[in-house]
């Protein structure tokens, strides 16, 4: 016997027309639908009537795969009907209106030579960020004949994406609980439900490819992941209005709505939520257009205010103080390379208070500076930094500021070329520290070994024009690692300069090895019976080499999509660990021998980084997961503990925290992606969190500590912020 939705039965008016009464079963079986109704546009864009109405939104404590920021589910009503696109925008619609078109999967982008067969106008505009997309819609709405309509366009919001997507169901998809990549563009490795395996694309593809739902509606689950108006909140839903709900205010990312061509299938759901900085970029994200009809005098969206790009402007040439008392810089140690002074996350720290000031904590100093994501390094009361500038020509520069008062103290710039770079914003690596020099690697091949005093360059080498660098599509990261006499550099050189060797005095090439493609991990050097080795994770495989003469010990295959060796591999216990943002987390057990490796456990779905490296302790592994954010694990089994559920740092596409031990106990200190410092207690039961300041704005850079001090990089400024320190 049929009931209705929401007493299972849905009956609509239409903005134009009227749709038929559809009705549902016990089952979610669908009866009496009728073809929706679509419209097109002056530029060729279809546009379906989605009627008003209301539906159960988010995530039951029952749902398969649901998240608590999925949470409460609860009635939403949609008061007035508006149009949708039946597809994610084209790239040939976003060029039309805009005039560029900045999709990776394009036949003009980074990726062209993959997609020469195939035809892209009709792909789905990719790599843009929020503000683009609505000043998509605000161009749309502005042109005579849009005008002349009365079509208002805009960006669904939160409410109508998942009204639209369901289409009146109330199941885990518009087409039932389960999904295979012969219904949507994911990931078909992992499907839902009781859906078999299927093929993975790797890429987007031609809009409409799919069964659409019973609006209409195209590619609801998969190919992109697309903007919505909302701002993100994961708490909204407790508090969120049944009518209409314009999502909170205030917040930092705007919502993600829609699985994407390497989601999972999970990730694909209805209700599933995700979220981005509106400066965000990413090439599995896009969006639809919403539309109002407000009749021909109807105005169009106001213009959106210009978004500060930092690598635009030039770096002013003195610092502001900011604090008049002098921090003392001589209380703890010093953070002169990658990851601190061992490389692996930890740091020797005066005795940090355990609660900070309402008011935050106090800036000593500031400075603007370029683009980047390259971490900072202290040593000597001095601080190291690159950044990129565009004007007047763009070039690269290595800065050195004081660091007790942030006077500028030297900066050595060298003209490069970002062209064929992804996320192009800046050096991606940190400078090396070491005996008075310091070495520095750029993006796209660049390294320098300069007087850490006064700038003065000691030697240098161009990698690509020099060594046959292979410059991957994110740019050269692996940072410059010193073991004896030799900086090792991870620049793909051919023939088999995966890694290499030069003279730390004179840039002599001292050895290469590896015939595989350069990545973005920078190698980490062990002990193994006293013996040391170097930890290499590329995108096809995980080696052991001999530091000493570049002679491989040991290999362990480890094919990661996309080339997204990106976190530092760990060592503890003889165990190393590495993980992947799509391919998850594998330990290799080393032996006494020098050549023996063996693969002890690897998880494909649960524990899945990106940037920063994980931190263990006491045999427990804590990682920030893609999805579930903060994990704790067990290293010898892979067994998950806990997670925090993105509370750590915001949910999003590439949530991302650099993670940092504190002396030897379970205290750590975090810098997040909205610039927030977090002072927090690890263990195997859970976490919490003793103090948290915001310090800068978004980054991804990994912050540096020394003394009572830490430093910290934005695309914007550098800051030099106090620590409080126990009496």
């Amino acid at each position: 016997m049929q009931t209705c939705f929401l007493r299972r039965c849905a009956c609509f008016a239409s903005v134009i027309g009227l749709l038929s009464v559809i009705c549902y079963g016990d089952d979610g079986s669908r009866t009496n639908v009728r073809t929706p109704k679509t419209i097109s546009n002056s530029i060729g864009m279809k546009l379906a009537q989605i009627p008003s109405g209301e539906f159960y939104m988010g995530s039951s404590d029952s749902d398969p795969g649901a998240r608590d920021d999925e949470k409460p589910r609860h009635s939403v009503r949609i008061t007035k009907p508006f149009l949708m696109g039946v597809y994610e925008v084209t790239q040939q619609e976003f060029e039309t209106v805009m005039g560029f078109n900045p999709s990776f999967f394009s036949n003009a982008g980074i990726l062209k030579d993959s997609l020469a067969p195939f035809d892209c106008a009709r792909f789905p505009v990719d790599g843009l960020t929020w503000f683009q997309a609505m000043d998509f819609c605000r161009q749309l709405s502005g042109s005579p004949q849009e005008k002349k309509a009365g079509r208002v366009y805009r960006l669904p919001t939160e409410a109508e994406w998942e009204h639209a997507c369901r289409a009146t169901t109330n199941t885990l998809f518009h087409g039932g609980d389960s999904l295979s990549s012969a219904e949507a563009n994911f990931n078909g490795k992992y499907p839902f439900g009781d859906a078999p395996q299927g093929a993975f694309l790797n890429r987007t593809t031609t809009v409409g490819s799919y069964t659409p739902n019973h609006f209409g509606l195209y590619d609801m689950h998969g190919n992109l992941s697309e903007w919505c108006l909302d701002h993100f909140h994961r708490d909204y839903y407790k508090d969120s209005p049944a009518l209409d709900p314009p999502g909170p205010s205030r917040q930092t990312s705007r919502v993600i709505r829609g699985g994407n061509w390497y989601s999972d299938a999970r990730d694909c759901r209805s209700a599933f939520r995700y979220a981005d900085i509106p400066e965000g970029v990413f090439y599995a994200l896009g969006f639809r257009v919403a539309c109002e009809l407000g009749g021909p005098k109807a105005d169009p969206l106001p213009a959106l205010a210009e978004v500060p790009n930092s690598t635009d402007k030039q770096a002013t040439t003195s610092a502001e103080t900011l604090l008049s008392e002098q921090p003392d810089l001589t209380v703890g140690e010093d953070w002169p390379h990658w990851r601190g002074p061992r490389g692996d996350g930890t740091w020797r720290a005066p005795k940090l208070a355990n609660s900070w000031n309402e008011a935050g904590l106090q800036r000593v100093w500031q400075h603007n500076i370029g683009g980047g994501y390259g971490g900072i390094a202290v040593a000597g009361e001095r601080v190291y930094v690159m950044d990129r500038q565009q004007d007047p020509v763009e070039t690269e520069r290595i800065l050195c500021f004081d660091g007790v008062n942030g006077t500028p103290l030297w900066s050595h710039s060298y003209p490069v070329d970002y062209s064929n770079v992804s996320y192009g914003n800046g050096p991606r690596s940190t400078p090396t520290i070491y005996r008075g020099l310091v070495y520095t690697l750029g993006a796209v091949g660049h390294l320098y070994c300069l007087d850490a005093d006064n700038g003065r360059v000691i030697w240098s080498k161009d990698l690509v024009a020099d060594c046959r660098a292979q410059v991957p599509i994110w740019g050269l990261s692996a940072s410059p690692l010193i073991f004896q006499d030799v900086v090792i550099v991870h620049p793909g050189a051919q023939p088999n300069g995966c890694y290499v060797a030069f003279d730390l005095n004179n840039g002599r090439e001292r050895w290469r090895c590896l015939r595989d493609a350069a990545a973005y991990a920078t190698p980490l050097l062990i002990h193994v019976d006293a013996n040391p080795q170097l930890v290499c994770w590329t995108p096809s495989n995980i080696h052991g080499v001999d530091p000493r003469v570049g002679e491989p010990l040991w290999s362990v295959p480890f094919e990661v999509t996309n080339g997204t060796s990106v976190a530092d591999p760990i060592f503890h216990h003889n165990l190393a660990l590495v993980t992947s943002y799509y391919d998850g987390a594998k330990a290799i057990q080393l032996g006494s021998a020098s050549g023996e490796a063996l693969e002890m456990w690897h998880d494909h779905r649960n524990l899945r980084g990106l940037m920063s490296q994980p931190i263990c302790r006491d045999g427990y592994v804590y990682l920030l997961d893609k999805r579930h954010g903060l994990t704790c694990f067990k290293l010898a089994t892979g067994e998950k503990l806990w997670d925090d559920d993105n509370r750590l740092t915001p949910k999003g596409r590439n949530p991302h925290a650099s993670l940092s031990w504190i002396n030897d106990g379970n205290r750590a200190i975090a810098l997040n992606s909205d610039g927030e410092l977090i002072l927090i207690q690890l263990h195997p039961g859970g976490y919490s969190e003793e103090a948290r300041s915001q310090i800068i704005g978004p980054t991804w850079a990994h912050p540096a500590f020394a003394g009572n001090c830490v430093y910290a990089r934005s695309d914007t400024e550098i800051v030099c912020a106090l620590l409080p320190c126990e009496e």
